[in-house]
């Protein structure tokens, strides 16, 4: 009897339907565009679907490469990038009158395959972790015994840290670079890349010769039209007047959005800049921050110069009030400034005390639906 009364209740069981969250997700093809200086391997949901194919001891290896895979949603993308190093000292050409400590970077999109659209991009919400940091004592630059004098830092690689269900909250945001501090070359040139796509590492492009690179892209991305940033002061790659710096009125641009997601239920806004080499006595305090507005209106469309009114003004780098404060861009040459817009499924609960662009990134953390950005250049006269 007791067979029979289990016989029904597993054919009950088989009949019943299956529950939506079991269904199994579809698989998909994509293709990864990656460029490094100097090597990679790529990892999908925890399995390496390709590397760099050019070796990492290749002298002057910049390399691209296009990588096929197919994956389900949500997609864990885990990168190893290392920058070429001749040994522990961090030095390459050592005993050449060229020996020095390299720079490096990457650049990543993925993109669907039937759609081509590209449904991820390396940017600075990419968590990093350091692994290789070397020299510690960059003075040892011009050592005839590198390998004794220069120092070196190595951290172990987490167990399982390209598993989707690896922790990353405790790693670092990348840090994203510009085209000529990289100076990307040969393959750089072998895809087009989205606008939102940045070169990116750790903070310190020379020094820090092994990270890795973690992303959570949960579903495809929406096919409506992306959200788009401007200004009626300056051009996208334009020359930022001098009313918006310290030597002007020192107020806030202007700026102006539209194409913002139905779904979009808040706004926020940061200005930045990846400041130059260290001088003597200063620390790295990570991007330089001038502006930062966090629970923008889904329905504001604009905000004007000096405008304090729309959206809870955070902190900027200086720290000594809440709101802009404008470049001054010390010393010679043409500085690169960033303004990014970030369309949210929710408002963010954190006060304008807490909010630097730090806090801000990590608050809004599976909350992005759409980005858009501005460059603008200013030298100082």
């Amino acid at each position: 009897m007791k067979r029979l009364v289990a016989l029904v209740i597993s054919i009950l069981v088989l009949a019943l339907p299956t529950p939506a969250h079991a269904i199994t997700s579809k698989t998909i093809a994509f293709q990864a565009e990656v460029w490094a200086d100097n090597w990679f391997e790529l990892y999908i949901n925890g399995k390496k679907v390709g590397e760099d194919l050019v070796p990492i001891t290749t002298e002057k290896s910049f390399n691209s490469e296009k990588i096929k895979f197919s994956a389900t949603y949500p997609l864990t993308i885990a990168v190893v990038a290392k920058d070429f190093t001749e040994n522990a000292s961090g030095l390459e050409y050592i005993g050449k009158p060229n020996q020095q400590i390299g720079d490096a970077g990457i650049i990543l999109q993925v993109r669907e395959v039937a759609t081509n659209r590209v449904i991820a991009q390396t940017s600075r919400d990419w968590r990093v972790l350091t692994i290789n940091t070397a020299p510690l004592n960059p003075e040892c630059v011009t050592s005839k015994n590198p390998t004794e004098e220069c120092k070196s830092l190595d951290v172990k690689i987490p167990s399982h840290w390209t598993s989707p269900s690896y922790k990353d909250s405790s790693w670092k945001f990348a840090t994203e670079f510009s085209k000529e501090a990289v100076g990307v070359k040969d393959g750089y040139f072998d895809f087009t890349w989205v606008p939102s796509a940045a070169l990116v590492w750790s903070s310190d492009l020379k020094l820090d010769n092994i990270i890795l690179l973690r992303k959570v892209i949960k579903t495809a991305p929406t096919t409506s039209k992306s959200l788009v940033l401007s200004s009626p002061d300056f051009k996208n790659g334009g020359t930022f007047p001098k009313d918006f710096t310290c030597e002007g009125k020192g107020i806030s641009p202007s700026l102006s959005w539209s194409n913002v997601p139905t779904n979009t239920q808040s706004l926020v806004l940061i200005m930045d800049t990846s400041p130059g080499p260290l001088r003597p006595g200063e620390v790295d305090i990570g991007n330089h921050f001038y502006l930062t507005v966090f629970n923008i209106p889904k329905s504001a469309r604009t905000i004007a110069a000096g405008a304090t009114n729309v959206g809870v003004l955070g902190q900027n780098f200086q720290g000594k009030t809440l709101g802009y404060t404008p470049p001054c861009s010390q010393g010679p040459g043409s500085k690169k400034y960033s303004i990014y817009l970030y369309a949210l499924s929710s408002k963010l609960n954190i006060s304008a005390q807490e909010a630097t662009e730090k806090a801000l990134i990590s608050a809004m953390e599976g909350k992005i639906i759409s980005t858009s950005s501005l460059e603008v250049y200013y030298s100082r006269s």
